[in-house]
């Protein structure tokens, strides 16, 4: 038996997994969204919308969670009938889809020298992009800051490198190649500063306040639903999704995944152009019939 037989690991009995996903009402699914929920076309396939709308038809519970912004996502959660709080900005923030009130946020502060040093690195082959009141920014733009306009469907307003604010919510560099993000690392550590760092891609490095992570977050927004009994199943592909996985009860790692979170996940679904979340649920909905 290995992570592929989509059973649990030793730690977690499969007996206990029976046990819980007998009530659907009481299954919480987290997806992430680019490499897991999203094709390569940046689109969620018709198999997996009608998975989730069966699962929740059910009163199964769902919802996403994502290094991308409120406007990045409502396509997505229109075309989900999601209600349930979003969990953005790779865990800074928790929002509410309806009424798009924000009902959890950090910051991450950032000194003006450090502000200086970081603008002073970009170039047409590192993009700097950060992020306030749910809108992006950027002090130049390249080609790799359009690719990625594209790609996650925003904007970027330029502002002048003297308005950068002292307090934003995330900070994402784009590199390329990837290695000349290295020297925003080292400029981290040599400021000190409070803060997490994440790859959510491969050249994608993320700036979060300090203590914040998909998985601190997704503690948060189960003690916001305030279910007696809540059974978590996390979803993910890199190392941004890392904590996530770990800290809900059944953590997935899609096959096209990091291998650092192949190894750390309880099981490991097919890739996500073969549709990962209609395959699990249909594995927890195949687990449903037999305790029927």
């Amino acid at each position: 038996m290995n992570k592929y037989d989509g059973l649990l690991s030793p730690d977690r009995p499969k007996e206990i997994w029976n046990r819980q996903v007998e009530p659907v009402n009481n299954i919480l699914i987290i997806s992430d969204l680019d490499g897991t929920l999203l094709n390569k076309s940046h689109q969620i396939s018709p198999e997996n919308e009608d998975a989730i709308r069966r699962f929740t038809d059910m009163g199964g519970l769902f919802t996403l969670a994502t290094g991308r912004i409120e406007q990045s996502v409502e396509p997505f959660v229109r075309q989900l009938g999601i209600d349930l709080p979003l969990i953005l900005y790779n865990g800074a923030k928790i929002v509410h889809p309806a009424s798009g009130k924000v009902l959890f946020e950090k910051y991450v502060h950032i000194p003006r020298k450090l502000w200086d040093d970081m603008l002073a690195l970009v170039s047409d082959n590192i993009a700097l992009l950060f992020y306030k009141d749910g809108k992006v920014f950027t002090t130049r733009r390249c080609e790799i800051l359009e690719r990625h306009e594209r790609k996650d469907g925003v904007n970027c307003i330029l502002i002048d490198k003297d308005e950068v604010p002292s307090e934003v919510t995330k900070i994402l560099l784009i590199g390329s190649p990837p290695s000349l993000l290295k020297a925003y690392e080292e400029l981290l550590v040599k400021h000190a500063l409070p803060c997490e760092t994440v790859y959510s891609e491969s050249n994608y490095l993320e700036i979060l306040p300090e203590g914040v992570s998909k998985g601190t977050t997704l503690e948060e927004l189960t003690r916001m639903l305030q279910r007696e009994t809540l059974y978590t199943i996390a979803v993910g592909d890199n190392l941004n999704d890392l904590t996530m996985i770990q800290s809900a009860d059944r953590g997935y790692a899609v096959e096209n995944a990091h291998p650092q979170l192949k190894e750390a996940a309880d099981a490991i679904t097919v890739h996500h152009e073969d549709h990962a979340i209609a395959s699990i649920i249909e594995h927890i909905l195949e687990q449903r019939k037999e305790l029927a």
